[in-house]
């Protein structure tokens, strides 16, 4: 079985509005406040579904030719993605197996070799060890090359697990998830090259906005959520993962006029949640805004890295220009109403701690992520 097409999903958010309301769960899920504070179950959180579970550590467009590479550091694992001569990406733990200094530093990258500033030893596009400068210091030395991880590539897709030695199925990571972003075309993406980077409250509380329908016409009624119908959400979920459809007001005017031929982009706005912390927010051919949780050294803090993809190259002023006015307007909207809002829930929790966090029928996602993160801890023995 392969995800519904997207003309399906607005042939469901219309019937949802004219239901009155969105899908639902069968029940309701209470998750103790003190989940969210908890500091040990927080790094068991970082070693089983950071470190242990498949991460989605790059698009497949920004390694698009052998040599490139991307830097970044999820939940303590510093890593460089790179593409080698041979087409395969692989990821590294981003440190010199001399001494553990980066190979790499830049975000985005080429480069034919990954040469350490410390001392000059040089690694290949395949993280092999191809030069140790004054060699006959390490005569004897049993080092191949970088320390690498396993990773796997799908669907325009990058995705590894931090762990050395781990082994992972993608097909049964993603399941009908993986059609669900091949209808993306995430392979024929251009990156706009800025990134937005901003704090905000716990990863799960951060990640709980983003998989949140219901909050759009409250929270963002001025701005983003000004042309929703809110609370009228489809919710398709794909183990732990999760694709949210949204209701725009032009729908109820296509009523008449066959799916096929609507306007997708005015009826209708799309969010995919590609467990545990990346957001996908776009059509198949519309730009995409591309959101990265990244867990914070205590409990209670995350970051939040954003880039703007979009399906033609920025090779001019005014593309660049709109890029960068589509980019401020995005930071604005999630910074001051999400992030400040999530901040502002963490300094309550303390004194909510013996309480629980209600997530209703309808809010599907969240119950999803929740449920799946109890059930990784479980299955770990933690």
């Amino acid at each position: 079985m392969t995800a519904s097409p997207i003309t399906d999903v607005a042939r469901r958010l219309l019937a949802n509005v004219d239901a009155g309301r969105p899908d639902h769960a069968a029940g309701i899920l209470e998750v103790p406040v003190r989940d969210y504070l908890d500091p040990q179950r927080f790094e068991r959180e970082l070693d089983v579904v950071f470190h242990r579970s498949p991460l989605l550590v790059a698009l497949s467009c920004d390694v698009a030719e052998p040599g490139d590479f991307t830097t970044l550091d999820i939940a303590g694992r510093p890593i460089v993605v790179m593409r080698g001569d041979d087409g395969v990406v692989r990821t590294f733990l981003n440190a010199c197996r001399h001494r553990g200094a980066s190979v790499a530093d830049e975000c985005f990258g080429h480069a034919r070799r990954l040469t350490c500033p410390y001392h000059f030893w040089v690694y290949d596009t395949a993280g092999k060890l191809v030069g140790v400068t004054g060699p006959e210091g390490f005569e004897g030395m049993e080092v191949e090359g970088l320390i690498e991880y396993p990773t796997a590539e799908r669907a325009g897709a990058v995705f590894a697990v931090l762990t050395v030695g781990a082994t992972f199925d993608v097909d049964e990571w993603l399941g009908d998830m993986a059609s669900a972003l091949e209808m993306l075309q995430l392979d024929k993406l251009h990156r706009y090259d800025v990134e937005t980077r901003l704090p905000s409250g716990s990863w799960k509380a951060t990640a709980d906005g983003y998989v949140d329908g219901y909050h759009l016409g409250y929270l963002h009624r001025s701005s983003i959520g000004a042309r929703s119908i809110t609370n009228r959400n489809t919710y398709d979920t794909w183990g732990p993962h999760v694709r949210i459809g949204f209701a725009n007001k032009p729908i109820v005017e296509m009523r008449d006029t066959p799916a096929e031929e609507w306007d997708l982009y005015e009826a209708m706005s799309l969010v995919h949640f590609v467990f545990p912390n990346v957001s996908l927010s776009g059509q198949p051919d519309r730009s995409i805004m591309f959101s990265r949780i990244l867990p914070g050294p205590t409990v209670g803090e995350c970051t939040v890295s954003q880039y703007q993809y979009f399906r033609q190259p920025l090779v001019d002023d005014a593309a660049i220009a709109e890029a960068e006015a589509k980019r401020a307007r995005y930071e604005a909207v999630t910074y001051e109403e999400d992030f400040l809002t999530v901040m502002g829930i963490g300094r309550r929790m303390p004194a909510m701690a013996d309480d629980v966090v209600r997530f209703g029928r309808n809010e599907i996602g969240n119950q999803t992520i929740h449920t799946w993160i109890d059930r990784l801890l479980q299955t770990s023995g933690d």
